[in-house]
């Protein structure tokens, strides 16, 4: 397909991204205050949950939102498409936000969740607990809600994206980077507002917004109402293609069945009995392939170990997913223990008239003036660069070096944002050891803050300090993230291409829930002193944060070994000199020097090209050899002839009688 995408494509992409747009403002309006939420809540002072339940609901919610991705483009695939997977997603979402509305006023009946929490119901006055201790009000319907809400954002998030390349016609690589580019800056725009706007109503409360909550979360769910009302009416012209009807997970079990079978059945043959091993090793899949003695057609067995591949790539970004999903925990725990309070003086002048004729001086005085600023504005430095770096990334950066012959390709971007996700938090585990210093060494810095009905003790050091470890995330998103959707649609197989989306994201949801496991695991050890709800300061959140940058920085370094690795792996085949290269069957006992390349055709494997040299049968010594293969046998993967990137096979002229024996070595070499 020609570059140049026709205006009906474009215009019916630029749909998808105003969906794509509206929900994500839904979605962060909720993901970026909920932690504040749930600390102060609707309820009365010191009756919010603590912060360590109030993380692990944020990793519910967040975990719940990308495993049920998985769910959502197996659906899309197997039965429904994506066009009616999206809108199934946001009725659930619509769903989920209605639930927390009615939480937010109160509305749910008393055995759901009643108004008042006591803590004294649950925990004795002798345990030394009177005013505050571990709360979780309402706990039960809001994991309800967090849950559904969680089950419709997964479905729309495996699918818009691949719903929307779709509407460009036929996808090739420029076309998935424009796209997948201006894909997440519109993530980073729809973010940029939920969290600018709908967090500030939410955490200030506003003008006539007397509960922040109620009136973020409804302007949320009004853009979910007018995005699903779009996606209806425009459905007689989007490009839908239906569903497959067959199950692409079924379809990975029997296939993996079928090899695990075989693969029995020639261990339980005797060796001697055994069929000699064909000139290239198969893989453990291949076994399911017919020319191997499998039942299945080798595209889709190539096809699933394509997803084997990808699947390998995302589990590899665990941990980059766990520096990420610290914007919305520890990021803005640490942010709130910091001062967030901006003081401006205003001179004012109070002048009134006098009631007999007398003058009477007017009176200047300074009347302070206090703006909280949400802890979650600070990831508007994380949205603001996003929204100016891509479309440099794209329009300039990417075509420069493309024009210079230097791609920088999918795999290098996300090991660069690897490496970036890491320096973000080493930067702010520095930062939380020299607040905690503050804290234990110097008085005179603390200070009280309040939000809503909470109290946080706080240090007197400026919240802004913080903007460097969110820009460093929103570089590593720029290209780990970015690059990542790009190669789980681009060489996902059509037929998997929903479930391969459902899958990059469920992998963020499995680190999220890592994130969960670790605090569990970590909590008795760095976090343990609670010493009041919501509390950080008596506590090593930075040992917390240098692990996690530890983890991303090993991570990477096994991301780049295993990348070199399998890009010059041998594979060591014992041949006998009767049997493939070297024997009778070979046809190649003279010498010569000769490209790689010229082994292969099109049209036929490394089997068909040694059956065709089958004429020369001449007499060679009984010997064995080991032969190195580091190409694949696809000429499509072979450099062309005037490349650089060429694989000569040398082979060393025999020293016997009047003939030219096989060869001695058979070397490789990457010139």
């Amino acid at each position: 397909m020609d570059v140049a995408v026709s205006r009906r494509q474009r215009f019916l992409s630029n749909v998808v991204l105003c969906v794509l747009f509206l929900e994500r403002i839904a979605y962060y309006a909720l993901v970026s205050t909920f932690f504040l939420f749930l600390n102060k809540g609707p309820w009365s002072a010191n009756e919010g949950w603590d912060s360590l339940d109030a993380l692990n609901a944020v990793f519910v919610l967040l975990g719940v939102s990308y495993i049920s991705a998985l769910m959502g483009g197996y659906a899309s695939d197997a039965w429904i498409g994506r066009y009616w997977a999206i809108v199934s997603g946001m009725l659930l979402y619509l769903l989920g936000y209605s639930l927390l509305i009615l939480i937010t006023v109160d509305k749910l009946p008393r055995h759901i969740c009643s108004s008042e929490f006591n803590i004294t119901e649950f925990v004795p006055a002798a345990a030394g607990v009177s005013d505050y201790g571990p709360h979780a009000p309402c706990k039960a319907a809001i994991y309800v809600a967090v849950v559904v809400l969680g089950v419709g954002v997964g479905m729309v998030k495996a699918n818009i994206g691949p719903f929307g390349a779709e509407q460009m016609g036929p996808s090739n690589q420029f076309l998935a980077r424009t796209f997948f580019n201006w894909y997440y800056w519109c993530v980073n725009l729809g973010s940029a507002l939920g969290i600018g706007l709908l967090a500030y109503v939410e955490q200030d409360n506003p003008g006539i917004c007397t509960n922040g909550f109620f009136c973020g979360y409804s302007f949320a769910a009004g853009c979910l109402v007018l995005a699903l009302c779009v996606m209806l009416l425009m459905m007689p012209v989007f490009e839908r293609y239906p569903a497959t009807g067959s199950s692409p997970l079924f379809n990975i079990v029997r296939i993996t069945w079928e090899a695990t079978r075989l693969k029995i059945r020639d261990m339980s043959i005797p060796a001697s009995q055994r069929q000699p091993p064909p000139l290239i090793k198969p893989k453990f899949l291949d076994l399911a392939k017919v020319r191997y003695g499998g039942r299945f057609h080798e595209t889709a067995v190539d096809d699933v170990k394509a997803v084997g591949s990808m699947l390998s790539l995302f589990a590899a970004l665990l941990p980059y997913w766990l520096v990420y999903f610290q914007m919305q925990t520890s990021f803005q725990a640490q942010g709130l223990h910091m001062r967030f309070n901006i003081n401006f003086d205003r001179n004012t002048s109070n002048s009134s008239a006098p009631a007999s004729g007398a003058t009477v001086p007017s009176l200047d005085y300074t009347a302070p003036v206090t703006f909280s600023v949400p802890a979650a504005w600070l990831t508007l430095f994380n949205q603001a660069f996003l929204i100016i770096a891509l479309p440099v990334l794209t329009n300039f950066v990417y075509p420069y070096f493309d024009r210079r012959g230097i791609r920088l390709s999918m795999l290098f971007r996300i090991g660069v944002g690897m490496f970036v996700s890491s320096m973000a938090v080493f930067t702010a585990g520095g930062l939380e050891t020299f607040r905690t210093m503050l804290w234990r060494t110097d008085n005179s810095t603390h200070i009280v803050q309040t939000v809503g009905n909470a109290t946080y003790n706080a240090v007197d050091l400026s919240i802004f300090w913080q903007v460097p470890q969110y820009v460093l995330v929103a570089a590593a998103e720029a290209l780990a993230s970015v690059a990542g959707l790009e190669y789980a649609y681009s060489e996902a197989p059509r037929s998997f291409q929903s479930l391969i989306m459902g899958l990059f994201y469920a992998m963020e949801g499995v680190g999220s829930f890592l994130g969960i496991a670790l605090l569990q695991i970590l909590a008795p050890i760095w976090l343990s002193n609670m010493t009041d709800y919501a509390n950080i300061n008596d506590n090593h959140l930075d040992f917390y944060l240098y692990f996690l940058g530890i983890v991303q920085f090993l991570t990477l370094i096994v991301f780049i070994v295993v990348i070199y690795v399998s890009r010059f792996t041998l594979e060591l085949v014992p041949l006998h000199s009767d049997q493939g290269i070297g024997g009778p069957l070979d046809g190649r006992g003279h010498a010569s020097s000769f490209r790689y390349r010229e082994l292969v055709r099109d049209d036929e494997t490394f089997e068909e090209r040694l059956r065709t040299r089958s004429q020369d049968t001449r007499t060679v010594p009984d010997d064995e050899e080991l032969i190195d293969v580091t190409r694949p046998a696809r000429s499509d993967l072979l450099p062309d002839e005037d490349s650089d990137d060429s694989v000569d096979v040398k082979e060393a002229q025999s020293t016997g009688g009047g003939h030219t024996g096989p060869a001695q070595n058979i070397g490789v070499r990457f010139s």
